[in-house]
């Protein structure tokens, strides 16, 4: 509990691989870039936004030349990691796990509403959660929010009907 709130050193101080940090997020001509934790090449999300429209689908896609090239040709297999836009160099396989900051023994993980590490005791009773505890509270509001005015909407359209 007490853990929750404990300092948790510079997003930059806690990469493994800094260098892979110097690229500003743009991935190279084939559309990959570096992890900055585990330094393996995976391709960036942004890199599946210019595809044609006859691409999406078909054999053809940065997906499945990754999935076919990674996974030794097995179509079967598509968890391929990619480094999304959002996540500061960090590839999907490196965002679940929990890491630790070795000159304070700080369990951390990244946290997909934060957008940086947080304790991974901020992450309360569901450790394997993609959010903290702050942030998963922030979506539930929001939600209630949503859910409050989609049914004010419906109830005003109703009496807007029957005028």
């Amino acid at each position: 509990e007490k853990m929750k709130d404990a300092p948790v050193p510079d997003f930059t101080s806690l990469v493994n691989f800094p260098v892979h940090m110097a690229t500003k997020q743009i991935p190279s001509q084939d559309g990959m870039r570096n992890c900055v934790m585990c330094g393996k090449s995976c391709p960036c999300s942004a890199s599946t936004k210019n595809l044609k429209k006859g691409d999406i689908g078909g054999g053809n896609t940065m997906k499945n030349k990754m999935n076919n090239a990674m996974m030794g040709g097995n179509p079967n297999i598509s968890q391929v990691p990619i480094i999304p836009t959002q996540n500061k160099g960090l590839c999907t396989a490196c965002d679940v796990n929990v890491w630790v900051v070795t000159s304070t023994r700080l369990d951390i993980k990244w946290c997909k509403g934060c957008k940086n590490f947080r304790p991974w005791a901020a992450f309360g009773d569901k450790g394997l959660a993609t959010k903290c505890v702050r942030c998963r509270e922030r979506q539930r509001e929001k939600y209630a929010l949503q859910k409050e005015e989609k049914e004010k909407s419906k109830l005003q359209k109703k009496i807007a009907t029957k005028d």
